[in-house]
């Protein structure tokens, strides 16, 4: 007979948790203000990259009201070309997990086509905590606010880049531990 494996098993153990801020929605006409990644190994945090980015635009009252990253917090930070290799180095192989992760896998594809002109390195499998959320609690909201009150992380999402990665992997641990052993609740991963 053969070994059946449960939904939480095929939960990554090893990966990097990401999350951006951006100047706004559009990864084509928007920018990267601030990249922040955990390495979890053995579903401990292993590694940390945090780095605020320099958008080469302005960045509206709207964006600062929301993430608290001003203009002057990132005139004198490094523009995308000058950090995306070091963090694709960070990345290594590692499956990628975010909170609508799409999101962010977009704006870094568009920053790696305009800057480094590859096409591939934001091509891998990802895992969306909020397509899990949305199997597990079908009608409740998804946002990471809703799942880290939900999960009882934290009362209160930062918008800013680390600390949201940091509690993307802690719904994801969350998850793991929720997860029953009905096959239907995990998501396929997404290329």
């Amino acid at each position: 007979m053969p070994l059946v494996t449960r939904p939480a098993e095929r939960l990554p153990k090893d990966y990097i948790a990401l999350d951006l801020e951006t100047t706004g929605l559009s990864a084509q006409r928007d920018r990267i203000t601030e990249i922040g990644a955990v390495k979890i190994r053995d579903g401990r945090i292993a590694d940390r990259y945090a780095q605020l980015v320099n958008p080469g635009v302005l960045i509206s009252p709207r964006i600062t009201q929301i993430t608290g990253i001003t203009n002057a917090m990132v005139e004198h930070q490094p523009a995308i070309e000058d950090v995306l290799e070091d963090f694709i180095d960070f990345l290594g192989d590692d499956m990628i997990i975010g909170h609508n992760v799409r999101f962010d896998m977009g704006f870094l594809a568009e920053a790696e086509h305009r800057t480094l002109q590859f096409v591939s390195n934001f091509r891998r499998p990802t895992l969306d905590t909020m397509t899990i959320d949305k199997r597990l609690f079908p009608t409740e909201r998804h946002r990471l606010v809703d799942l880290i009150r939900r999960y009882g992380i934290a009362d209160a999402e930062e918008h800013r880049a680390l600390s949201d990665a940091t509690q993307t992997y802690q719904c994801l641990e969350w998850q793991r531990r929720y997860i029953s052993c009905d096959v239907a609740l995990l998501p396929t991963s997404q290329g």
